[in-house]
């Protein structure tokens, strides 16, 4: 039956609407599932299993063996067929991170350890790389396949924006204070909270040393004796304007935070009983907004307060803008229905 549903799916794929290329794609799916159904060049999905939305989730086959790795994964099945790929990757896919990691940082001028916002404007900003390169009408015409370097890239990083984006719906005070965080409490939280796992069961493949190695990069910069240092990488190459990327990458959180503080604000409407820990996770999506808003004079985060369809139509139309793109004349009630569902 899964034989042939994925020849099913290989025959209908070239006829199916690709989120990506939607107009209004950082509305309608939101950057992580509006570019996780890409292929990369060695014809695996970037979401793997985690690919939405569900219906171009092309369900590829892969070799599996059950994981040895003490914690959430042991005993489950785990993906090496896509392991193989980006372990081979692994220093591109630094030098990747490193060439975001250090914008941002360049951009945020302060001193001392980088927050948890800073962690997940890294890894949006990461994502962004993919989706600006295939939306942005500056850049040349690229094929839809991913280098196995970007894609291994979105892989690794896209387990910092799920750890996140975790806290952040769960009220974390950590997440709420922009702290700093340590490679053993982010392990920890990933592990205790259900990140390494995907829905149908599977686990994330990387061995502890490999993603302890990553989150080490991430947070701490390039400083484990044991880890091999990256080359420098131009951004310039793969994003053109790396300004109007990372501008680009700023306006699809603040997007997200409008859209965020909504469905909190609903939920709360639809359960009284529950409206402290809503109203919780809505501050810390707003106070992102604002944190974000010091980067670049693009973000307005009071634009429309009390009109969410307005405010979404506006940072919708300011990304469009930055991709050289025409503007909405209209926010799809059906696509804003299905962002703001509770």
């Amino acid at each position: 039956m899964g034989a042939l549903r994925n020849r099913i799916k290989s025959a209908i794929w070239p006829y199916l609407a690709k989120p990506w290329q939607s107009p209004d794609m950082e509305l309608h799916y939101g950057l992580w599932i509006g570019v996780s159904a890409m292929m990369s060049e060695s014809g695996r999905q970037l979401g793997e299993e985690n690919t939405r939305p569900f219906i171009l989730n092309r369900h590829l086959p892969a070799e599996t063996i059950t994981c040895k790795y003490q914690g959430s994964r042991y005993g489950r099945p785990i993906n090496m067929s896509a392991l193989r790929i980006a372990m081979s990757n692994f220093a591109p896919a630094l030098a990747i991170t490193g060439a975001v990691r250090d914008y941002h940082l360049q951009r945020r001028k302060s001193v001392g350890p980088i927050g948890l916002w800073d962690l997940y404007i890294i890894s949006r900003a990461s994502v962004a790389i993919i989706a600006y390169q295939q939306r942005s009408r500056s850049l040349a015409r690229v094929a839809e396949t991913i280098p196995d370097a970007l894609a291994s890239q979105y892989q690794f990083i896209s387990g910092i924006f799920m750890v996140c984006r975790d806290m952040m719906n769960a009220g974390d005070p950590a997440i709420a204070a922009n702290n700093p965080t340590t490679v053993d409490k982010f392990f920890d939280y990933a592990d205790n909270h259900g990140i390494f796992l995907s829905f149908n069961g599977m686990a994330c493949a990387g061995s502890e040393k490999k993603i302890r190695d990553f989150l080490t990069f991430c947070i701490d910069g390039p400083v484990a004796s044991d880890m091999v240092t990256p080359p420098t990488l131009d951004l310039e190459p793969m994003v053109g304007d790396p300004d109007t990327w990372y501008r680009y990458a700023l306006a699809t959180i603040d997007l997200d935070c409008l859209l965020e503080c909504e469905r909190m604000r609903r939920a709360s409407d639809a359960d009284p009983d529950r409206g402290a820990q809503y109203d919780k996770v809505a501050a810390i999506f707003a106070s992102l907004s604002r944190y974000c808003a010091q980067f670049t004079a693009d973000i307005v985060p009071e634009l429309h307060p009390d009109d969410v369809g307005a405010g979404a139509m506006s940072r919708q139309n300011m990304i469009l803008q930055l991709l050289g793109r025409a503007p909405l004349s209209r926010v799809s009630d059906k696509h804003l229905t299905a962002r703001l569902k509770i």
